[in-house]
């Protein structure tokens, strides 16, 4: 549930670099904001991206801009925590350049939902291992001006659960459409804390939603110690 930001580990940028040396009132029309996530983990999405943020190597805050590639594949049958479930990876590939000097990244997390419903159970890569609280599902109805909390999740070091990193909160919130009949733009919150209850990373992914239920990335963001990036859909 990191989205688009969790799929880009500054860990790992900064490690290859430093080897490389509207306004209105709002309108009252509703939208179904879990056929929009439902759509996008059914039949998944490749996206083209530019990237722009800020990574810490050795201590020095390095600015960075690129591009690459997003793919959200479509879901298929998998297995989470001892159950039956559905899997889809987001993925984000492509070139970065800091200081003149160019350098490849690639990285990836799984997301798993429940088989049926499609609610979110959790999610890994290849550090980390999340499990929400409870499943939870989208809200069938929002607009401009509805926000709240989806769901909490624990974090792990790895799937036997046996050392804890912390939770995270996943919200959103629905802005206003341009004009009617316009989308509405949606932003979906993750915010990480350690086991101190203390926040290290926020991650934003902001959506356009049309009352059709068509989910379209447009933007992404994550802060964190490590650095900064924004994702920008192309």
């Amino acid at each position: 549930m990191r989205m688009t930001t969790s799929v880009v580990v500054l860990g790992t940028l900064a490690i290859c670099l430093a080897g490389c040396g509207g306004g209105g009132a709002t309108p009252s029309t509703t939208f179904d904001l879990e056929v929009g996530y439902t759509n996008l983990v059914k039949t998944g999405r490749t996206v083209n991206v530019s990237l722009l943020g800020t990574v810490t190597v050795n201590g020095v805050s390095t600015q960075f801009s690129g591009s690459g590639t997003l793919t959200f594949t479509p879901s298929v049958s998998a297995s989470f925590n001892n159950a039956t479930a559905l899997s889809q990876t987001e993925s984000i590939s492509g070139t970065v350049t800091a200081s003149g000097q160019s350098a490849p990244y690639s990285s990836s997390v799984t997301d798993y939902y429940s088989t049926g419903t499609l609610m979110f159970l959790g999610e890994s890569t290849a550090s980390e291992f999340d499990v929400a609280s409870s499943p939870f599902s989208y809200p069938t109805s929002v607009m401009g001006g509805s926000n709240g909390i989806l769901g909490t999740i624990n974090r792990y070091s790895d799937s036997t659960m046996g050392v804890a990193l912390g939770t995270a909160q996943i919200s959103y919130t629905v802005m206003p459409p341009l004009d009617p009949g316009s989308p509405v733009g949606v932003q979906l919150t993750n915010k990480i804390y350690d086991t101190q209850s203390a926040l290290v990373e926020t991650d934003v992914s902001t959506y356009s939603l049309t009352s059709s239920g068509v989910l379209t990335l447009v933007s992404a963001s994550v802060q964190s110690a490590s650095g900064t990036l924004s994702v920008s859909a192309q």
